[in-house]
């Protein structure tokens, strides 16, 4: 999948991730990154795996910075202060 493909940031809901609204979601490749996430997570070389391969994205770019940051600031997706692993939360 290419860049053309990204999804409408600004479209994303902004409530709290629920197994509902994931699979709803109308991006399948966005859909495929929270699922990854869900259970143990994904280091930041899998992250940059993912990215690159249903995106074609580096993880160090503006699009793949700008998704981050929408899917932390919805608090769906996070990166661990402590550790190297990136998780999807369900709930507030």
């Amino acid at each position: 999948m290419t860049e053309g493909a990204f999804p409408d940031l600004e479209a994303l809901p902004r409530g709290p991730l629920t197994m509902a609204l994931m699979v709803q979601l109308d991006h399948a490749p966005l859909r495929r990154l929270l699922k990854k996430g869900l259970r143990r997570g994904l280091s930041t070389t899998e992250l940059r795996q993912c990215l690159d391969s249903d995106w074609g994205l580096a993880l160090e770019s503006e699009s793949a910075t700008s998704l981050l940051k929408a899917l932390q600031d919805r608090r769906w997706f996070i990166s661990s202060a402590d550790t190297d692993v990136w998780k999807t939360h369900l709930g507030s």
